[in-house]
Order: structure tokens, then C-alpha cells, then sequence
């Protein structure tokens, strides 16, 4: 088992967590959409936020120094947002990263608040500019962090972030900076249903495919682009149409046959259920023998 980005073990079964994104285990029989890994901290803040507002009740677990912490971030009202606004325009500076930490741990509590004021729109800007940057890689945290929220990923992806991180993705260079955090990002976006029309007709479908065929077994990398792709063809016949015709199958064979894994890999966990997903396709299982074959792999 790989560990967390935060170093943290990562065990099978459970909810996991760390500093990008929430992945719900996976259940039996089970219909809700894969999500990303997300940091704990800012799950309980948001459902902290919420209760304060008078949300539902939830009941969240977090160390008591990150409370504390928490409980010191300021909240974004119009002067934090013009220096941060000010600080953001300034995209080649060093005020420009301190500005999108500062942004980072606002949003651990207050993400519908910064996706409704004016940082928003510089953050999907600067993604635009250039996602490979620095900076945009802090932008793609913030916004992973506002999309833990429903609200938030649909804000997220109405502002437009999600077709430069889609054009991105597709080209699925290894030796580009930030590309697990596009794909975490673009998956969190997934998990919401309003996004996944958009995402699956602007390309999102084959640009985690190509992502798969180069990701290393086991990665993060390769176990988010899973997790893109169930949350968008699982209750989706188009987008599990478009995932066949971009030559998924290839991929999952080799996820699936990898030999090593434990059972409980993730990877290969994920990997499992969207095969078994397509393979309601007509005529998948046919296709699946012929790219077995031609891989000289027996399944």
C-alpha cells in the first residue's frame, strides 16, 4: 500500500484522507460516484461551517491542534478579498503564491464563500494562463479543496476551470508539474452530477484514458484517474461508450492482470468495477478477449 501525500498509511475499505480530495470506499451494490482524496482538516471545516450556519449535523473527527488552527483563519470579508484579489494579479511574483496559501487555508473553511467573490475568478484565470505553473498548482489545491463541497464543484466548473484542465490532462505528459493535481481536481468536479455532462462532452472521458495508459501502476496518479473515470461513466452510457472507443480496455487489462497487487489495491479495486461496469456494454466482452489476446495476457 502507498502512503498518503501527508505520509499517512493508506488502508483499504475506509474512507481515506489527504491534502486533495475525499475517496468514499466502495461498498457493495453500491451507486454513488468516486471521488478524490481530500485533506481531513478541511472536511471537518466545511461541515463545521455548515452546522455553524445551521446545516445538517454532522459528526467530524480532527486532531485538536488542527481546530485550533483552523479556528485562527480569517474570514473573507471585502478587505481580505482585495488583498488577495491584488496580490493574485500580480501572477509572477511572490505575492501571487503567499496570496493562493492564504486562499488554500481560507477555503478549509469558507470555500462557498471565496467561490462566490471576486478570488474566483482570478484562481480559474491563472488556470487558464498556464496549469503547469506553481501557481496554478496552488490554485488546483484551493479548488480541490472548495469541490469537497457540492455547491463548490458546481461553482467550480460554472466559472470554467474544468477545459483547461481538461486539455491539460489529455496530454498526459509525466514530465509536466501539477498533473495528479489536475486529474484529483477533475475528479473531484466529476463526483457532481450537474458536472459530468460538461466534463464527458468537453473531452474529460479520453483525456483519463490517455492518462491511464502512462500512469505507473499503483500511483496516485493512475488511482485518481480511476476515480475521474467511475465517477463519470458509472451511471452513464455515453461516457462508457466514449471510454471503450478511446481504448480503455488496454489499460484495465493491464491494471487488472498486474501481478503483485494485493486484492485490495486500489487501483486495482477501481479498476475492477469499471470493467465489470463496461462489460454491460454490448459487445465489450468480445472486445475484451480480442485486447487480451493481442496483449498476450490470459484472464
Amino acid at each position: 500500500m502507498e502512503e498518503g501525500a501527508d505520509g499517512t498509511p493508506r488502508r483499504a475499505g475506509a474512507a481515506r484522507a489527504s491534502m486533495t480530495g475525499l475517496v468514499p470506499a466502495p461498498s457493495a451494490g453500491a451507486k454513488a460516484p468516486a471521488a478524490g482524496k481530500a485533506a481531513a482538516a478541511a472536511a471537518a471545516a466545511a461541515a463545521a461551517g455548515a452546522a455553524a450556519k445551521g446545516g445538517e449535523k454532522t459528526t467530524t473527527s480532527m486532531r485538536s491542534d488542527e481546530g485550533a488552527e483552523l479556528q485562527k483563519v480569517e474570514r473573507p470579508d471585502e478587505r481580505v478579498v482585495t488583498e488577495i484579489v491584488g496580490c493574485l494579479k500580480m501572477k509572477n511574483s511572490m505575492l501571487a503564491m503567499g496570496a493562493c496559501e492564504r486562499v488554500k487555508k481560507i477555503t478549509r473553511v469558507y470555500p462557498l464563500e471565496v467561490a462566490n467573490c471576486a478570488i474566483m475568478d482570478e484562481l480559474i484565470d491563472i488556470l487558464k494562463e498556464g496549469p503547469a505553473t506553481p501557481l496554478a498548482g496552488s490554485v488546483m489545491q484551493a479548488l480541490s479543496v472548495m469541490a469537497l463541497h457540492p455547491e463548490g464543484r458546481q461553482k467550480v466548473c460554472r466559472a470554467g476551470a474544468s477545459l483547461p484542465l481538461i486539455h491539460f490532462i489529455r496530454a498526459a505528459d509525466l514530465s509536466r508539474p501539477n498533473l495528479d493535481r489536475g486529474v484529483t481536481l477533475l475528479m473531484n468536479l466529476a463526483a457532481d452530477t450537474s458536472n459530468r455532462r460538461s466534463i464527458r462532452e468537453h473531452g474529460g472521458v479520453e483525456a483519463l484514458v490517455e492518462v491511464l495508459r502512462v500512469a505507473p501502476i499503483s500511483e496516485p496518479l493512475m488511482e485518481h484517474a480511476l476515480g475521474g473515470l467511475h465517477n463519470l461513466a458509472l451511471l452513464d452510457a455515453k461516457a462508457k461508450a466514449r471510454a471503450l472507443d478511446a481504448g480503455i480496455l488496454g489499460p484495465l487489462v493491464r491494471i487488472t492482470t498486474a501481478r503483485g497487487l494485493p486484492e485490495t489495491d486500489m487501483c486495482a479495486v477501481r479498476g475492477r468495477m469499471i470493467l465489470t461496469e463496461l462489460l454491460k456494454m454490448p459487445e465489450t466482452e468480445e472486445l475484451l478477449a480480442a485486447v487480451a489476446a493481442e496483449m498476450g495476457v490470459k484472464l
